[in-house]
């Protein structure tokens, strides 16, 4: 860092001292800018968070933590399939229920899959 003449002020010119303040004081400044930069964290990568209720969702979990709802289609389907075990009293491992399930998924796809989306909404950044 180069201090000319030309950026000493009148007192400065006369005052070595005083012009040796001035180049201390840039110097200072110049390291304070740099370490300043330097020490810009990189930005975090954002966490996701659910889509109902806005808590953190953490690893890989199906569900959230606060709210219990899910949060992959996987579990989703899994929830939609309990839910209509406890609608019609049976139990989701009754082998008649479970074809009657497979029954809708195989004649109704895109039923299946709307009722399972509206389960998971899109997670929010």
């Amino acid at each position: 860092m180069d201090l000319v003449e030309s950026e000493l002020t009148g007192d400065e010119r006369r005052n070595t001292y005083t012009a040796l303040q001035h180049y201390k004081r840039d110097i200072v400044e110049a390291l304070r800018e740099a370490f300043d930069e330097a020490d810009v964290e990189s930005p975090e990568p954002v966490q996701p968070v659910c889509a109902t209720c806005g808590a953190p969702v953490r690893g890989e979990h199906r569900f959230c933590g606060a709210c219990r709802m899910p949060l992959t289609r996987e579990a989703a389907a899994a929830s939609l399939e309990r839910l209509f075990a406890k609608e019609t009293g049976k139990s989701p491992c009754d082998p008649h229920f479970q074809a009657a399930l497979a029954r809708v998924r195989e004649e109704e796809p895109e039923k299946w899959d709307s009722l399972v989306m509206k389960l998971t909404p899109p997670a929010k950044a």
